[in-house]
């Protein structure tokens, strides 16, 4: 199953992820660079096993390799989980 197959909504017990935005909104899909961001920098372990189900590595890794809207020390955690090189990274390392 592929996150298209899943459904769009933000799963409600991560809804503290969401402080900022009218949760209701969030659409996993269309929305998932925001998402995939906002749980990587401030996700706990629930969190981040729902980001691993939901999305394919490679679309974690582009979002981690742009860094943009992510903090230095999360970018530079999931370069190292996923042993991304520092050049792999825009700008960031």
């Amino acid at each position: 199953m592929t996150y298209e197959d899943m459904t769009t909504k933000f799963p409600e017990y991560l809804n503290n992820l969401l402080w900022d935005v009218r949760k209701e909104t969030v659409d996993i899909n269309r929305h998932s660079q925001f998402v995939i961001r906002r749980v990587l920098d401030f996700g706990d372990v629930a969190a981040v096993n729902w980001l691993r189900r939901t999305y394919p590595d490679n679309l974690l890794k582009q979002v981690i390799k742009t860094g943009r809207g992510l903090t230095r020390k999360t970018i530079v955690f999931w370069r190292n989980y996923f042993d991304l090189e520092t050049e792999d990274i825009d700008g960031k390392g």
